[in-house]
């Protein structure tokens, strides 16, 4: 592989920085700073395409099966994030039922669909034009992004009803769980600039 530069902007200190490779494994860090400029793994095109596909199938199990069954003298209810939303709905709490469909259905949906229209066809040695607006939208999506905190939630929800009945964790728990920790990993091994990379050095061949 030749030798190329690349320059990129420290989000701390405004430095403009000149790196060498920047596809090579390692982190590289601002000079003037010390602040992370970014983290490059080899094979993270690769990885970002089967954790996607990982993704969707996990969220299509979550949303699909029951999530907790709750019983009590003998009743049972079952619940999912749709029926919870309807449910909050029902009882007035529109902003609480808005924040759970936004932040575990059509935000985690959206990031999926976003990375997988990236990294298919850049799986496959093609660089598809729309990159950067799939870019920037994955960018503006991040801080809503919060299924961890969604979990944490759910864990201490459960505690508490625990007392009130006998609660019965669905197949969707188990694939919620894998889903955080999936996402999560997502969120580290995916390099934007990687992406800006080899949009700038595509349309330099051009």
């Amino acid at each position: 592989m030749n030798s190329y530069k690349h320059i990129v902007c420290c989000h701390e200190c405004d430095e403009l920085v000149s790196i060498h490779n920047p596809s090579q494994n390692g982190r590289f860090i601002c000079p003037e700073c010390g602040s992370l400029l970014f983290r490059h793994k080899v094979g993270m095109i690769e990885k970002m395409y089967a954790l996607s596909l990982s993704a969707l199938i996990l969220f299509a199990v979550t949303n699909y099966f029951p999530f907790l069954s709750f019983e009590v003298t003998n009743n049972v209810a079952q619940a999912n994030f749709f029926t919870s939303v309807i449910y909050l709905s029902k009882d007035g709490e529109y902003l609480l039922a808005l924040a759970i469909l936004m932040t575990t259905i059509v935000v985690p949906l959206l990031r999926i669909v976003l990375f997988l229209m990236l990294f298919i066809p850049l799986y496959h040695k093609h660089i598809p034009s729309y990159s950067v607006h799939i870019l920037k939208m994955l960018q503006h999506s991040t801080p809503w992004g919060m299924l961890d905190v969604f979990l944490i939630g759910i864990l201490v929800s459960i505690v508490k009803l625990v007392k009130m009945g006998h609660i019965i964790a669905g197949t969707s728990v188990w694939a919620f769980v894998v889903l955080v920790f999936v996402m999560a990993y997502m969120q580290i091994t995916y390099n934007p600039h990687h992406i800006w990379d080899l949009i700038d050095r595509n349309k330099d061949v051009r």
